[in-house]
């Protein structure tokens, strides 16, 4: 799986989370696990830098708390 800070290529099987694509900034977020990392549909750019599911919520910790993420604020009531 890949960790915070790296960059991930397209054909790479990758986790949940936000990709940036490092040519023309435009973000896709994943939600799926070992989802296909596909080029970038808009400069068809194949690096991206990655910030996985953990990072964007610290309560997510597992590839199944990003399928079914904990409830928070509010909505945990």
């Amino acid at each position: 799986m890949i960790k915070l800070a790296e960059k991930a290529k397209a054909g790479e099987k990758v986790g949940p989370g936000k990709y940036v694509c490092i040519d023309c900034g435009r973000e896709m977020t994943l939600d799926k696990v070992e989802q296909d990392l596909r080029k970038c549909p808009q400069c068809a750019c194949e690096e991206y830098q990655c910030f996985p599911m953990t990072h964007i919520r610290p309560d997510i910790k597992t590839p199944e708390d990003a399928m079914n993420p904990p409830k928070r604020g509010k909505s945990n009531q």
